[in-house]
């Protein structure tokens, strides 16, 4: 299992914006770009989809930038990545088995190896916030 390109990035550009903005300073998307090496196209619809979740505040104009909307330990892992991917589960199987069982039934739930990870990586997830992330040196 690995967490994808659009969820590191956008974990990185948040821990960057919480770090380096305030009420009065807002972080603009070439600096988050050229400190984070990411391309401005791609943080663009990185950003465009936490501004629509309300997890960043964004401003135009050349006074304009980001900055968080929320405290970074009221942000957990879990919630930026469901904004930012695309697939449901954090771990999925998608495997049918000889018997014709299939990871996406509700009857999986405890019993198939999968569904026990995904369970286990989306508590993980849920539980760790922006803050416990860029304690622990923004490593994903």
């Amino acid at each position: 299992m690995k967490i994808n390109t659009k969820v590191r990035y956008g974990l990185r550009a948040l821990a960057y914006i919480s770090e380096n903005s305030n009420e009065s300073k807002l972080v603009r998307i070439k600096e988050i770009s050229e400190e984070q090496d990411i391309s401005v196209q791609y943080l663009e619809q990185i950003l465009f989809k936490l501004k629509n979740e309300n997890i960043i505040e964004g401003k135009r104009g050349p006074s304009g930038g980001y900055k968080l909307a929320l405290a970074p330990e009221e942000i957990n892992l879990y919630t930026i990545y469901k904004i930012l991917d695309d697939e449901e589960k954090v771990i999925d199987c998608n495997e049918m088995d000889k018997s014709g069982h299939n990871c996406l039934e509700d009857a999986c739930g405890e019993t198939c190896i999968w569904s026990k990870l995904d369970n286990a990586m989306t508590k993980i997830l849920s539980e760790t916030t922006l803050q416990d992330f860029i304690k622990n040196g923004k490593r994903i």
